[in-house]
């Protein structure tokens, strides 16, 4: 299967023609093949921040080897995910170390990084934090949107959201309301109210500061 590629809404605007698709292609690639994700270490949280792409997943693992001690992903501005399909593997591996996330007021999770910040036990969004979704796309221009629900891409998706502890019927909520709230060249900023019913937050609280 092809890996959707979700960040470059974000990137790069227009979403239609082969005038957009190859420079986005090669955009892609470059933002793949270099450290796009910072890291910060503080007791037993890791601050996270920039974009996701291949690489972060070897970045998580040699600073989970060096400091077994973290417990809290904090997240900060990440503007989405370069490979969706990495994203979600390394997704997985971080949901297996039993963590918590964390999104303080000034964060800001969009496109892909939302699907990041799910793998937490217990996933804590201060309010004034944004979380945005919209639908995914393939370099080529499809999108999420042009395909029935039916459609076996969407199982990517549905997949790893069931492999990290939601029922079939939580996944498929979440996702299609991701997918539908927004073409893939547009943002929908999740309400507090949405984080909770759709399982994204499991607790809302004030700022700290």
């Amino acid at each position: 299967m092809e890996k959707p590629l979700i960040a470059l809404a974000v990137l790069v605007a227009g979403v239609s023609g082969l005038y957009w698709a190859f420079p986005t292609l090669f955009l892609v690639i470059y933002h793949n093949n270099i450290y796009t994700t910072e890291f910060r270490v503080e007791d037993n949280k890791l601050h996270m921040s920039g974009l996701i792409n291949s690489y972060t997943q070897e970045q998580l693992k040699d600073i989970f080897g060096e400091h077994p001690e973290i417990d809290t992903i904090v997240l900060g501005q990440m503007p989405g995910s370069i490979d969706d399909g990495a994203n979600l593997e390394e997704a997985a591996w971080v949901a297996a170390r039993g963590v918590n996330t964390y999104l303080p007021r000034e964060g800001s999770i969009a496109s892909g990084a939302p699907n990041f910040f799910l793998v937490g036990k217990s996933r804590v969004v201060e309010e004034g934090a944004v979380v945005s979704v919209h639908s995914w796309a393939y370099w080529r221009g499809i999108t999420a949107q042009d395909l029935p629900r039916d459609d076996s891409a969407h199982e990517l998706y549905i997949g790893f959201y069931e492999s990290i502890g939601w029922t079939r019927a939580q996944a498929e909520d979440f996702y299609f309301f991701t997918i539908e709230k927004a073409p893939a060249e547009y943002m929908y900023v999740m309400t507090p109210q949405e984080m909770l019913a759709t399982g994204v937050a499991t607790k809302i609280v004030p700022a700290t500061n």
